[in-house]
């Protein structure tokens, strides 16, 4: 029987190369601290904003949505509150002919008529109904594009270039007018950061600036490009014309009766008609003219700085070639104060830093 071998000289023969074995890449590095550094370059930038209905609802840009939206609720007694808003003669002559029996039922009928008529397949009210859903559309989801610069080692600005709103054909940008009044934001600074160390993800964050648009004016060149490009019509007027036919509706009206009573009076239904198109549009247009956004408040930005690496032993700092996955805090005044705004945003980098 051979003897058995002490085996502790074996085990301190293989300690160092066990030691080399545990080393290997799975093995938890420290992290290596990296400072942050300034974030530098020509940016162009693509916002996208969606303002909620609920904080819209106050204010000159619940006003323009509510205007539209009555239409495409109760057609009829919209177009007559708008007709008798308007001043049309034929309001009070109705009023003043009809027995209270007949009255009580006229915007009833008008609706009756605009839910039930179809002009090229399509109910007026269903028309109606898709401005409403356009007219939404453009004023509380659209899209900023803009142009940040930051200059190395100094504060830069960020100015507003187009808007874009959807349409079912694909967006419709709209360039903003180089005589505009526009205020670009100033004073922007921005740095990037590698919270998990050199080797992990960069992280751009972008500081505190405002700008100002004249919202309503680019806003209605948008909802008038779609409509051309989905119905061929030019403006909200020509849209209300091409779906409600005037002398449909008052034949229609002018044929109802309660009993032995029967309405009449179809050239003063026309022109009731008539005036209340009119009047609707023209206010619609008004009112989506008239929003401003007084500021713009980006508070702060945030996003994944795509291919920015920190200096190291071989060479300098590698600039971001574009920011993904970005969110801005930010709040919009749409006249009655500032509101919270949901954005996100990307960005591409278009130059090196002026």
């Amino acid at each position: 029987m051979r003897p058995i071998r002490p085996i502790r000289p074996l085990l301190l023969l293989l300690a160092p190369v066990l030691a080399l074995v545990g080393c290997g890449p799975d093995d938890d590095s420290p992290t290596v601290d990296v400072d942050p550094a300034p974030l530098a370059g020509t940016y162009a930038v693509t916002s996208r904003f969606e303002v909620p209905a609920t904080v819209a609802a106050p204010g000159p840009l619940g006003d323009a949505l509510r205007l539209v939206h009555g239409l495409a609720t109760d057609p009829g007694t919209a177009l007559l509150d708008f007709a008798e808003e308007a001043g049309v003669p034929a309001v009070s002559e109705l009023r003043l002919v009809l027995p209270d029996a007949l009255e009580s039922e006229l915007t009833g009928w008008m609706s009756d008529h605009l839910e039930s008529a179809a002009v090229d397949g399509v109910s007026p009210h269903d028309r109606i109904v898709e401005l409403d859903d356009a007219i939404r559309s453009v004023l509380l989801r659209w899209e900023l594009s803009s142009t940040l610069v930051l200059p190395a080692g100094a504060a830069g600005t960020h100015a507003p270039v187009s808007l874009a709103f959807d349409s079912p054909a694909g967006p419709v940008t709209i360039p903003l007018d180089a005589t505009a009044p526009v205020t670009a934001g100033a004073g922007v600074t921005a740095t990037v950061s590698w919270p998990d160390g050199a080797g992990g993800a960069a992280a751009a964050a972008v500081g505190e600036h405002a700008m100002g648009i004249p919202f309503g004016r680019y806003a209605l060149r948008g909802l008038d490009a779609i409509l051309l490009a989905r119905y061929g019509e030019e403006d909200v007027r020509a849209l209300l014309a091409g779906a409600v036919s005037c002398e449909a509706l008052a034949a229609s009206v002018a044929g109802r009766c309660v009993g032995f009573l029967c309405v009449g009076h179809e050239e003063e239904l026309r022109d009731v008609c008539e005036g209340g198109l009119d009047a609707a549009a023209g206010r619609i247009e008004e009112e989506i003219l008239g929003l401003d956004f007084q500021a713009i408040r980006f508070e702060q930005g945030a996003a994944t700085a795509v291919g920015a690496a920190p200096p190291s032993a071989e060479g300098a700092a590698t600039e971001a070639s574009a920011l993904d996955d970005g969110r801005w805090t930010a709040t919009i005044d749409l006249g009655q104060g500032e509101e919270a705004a949901t954005a996100t945003f990307i960005a591409v980098r278009t130059g090196s830093a002026p």
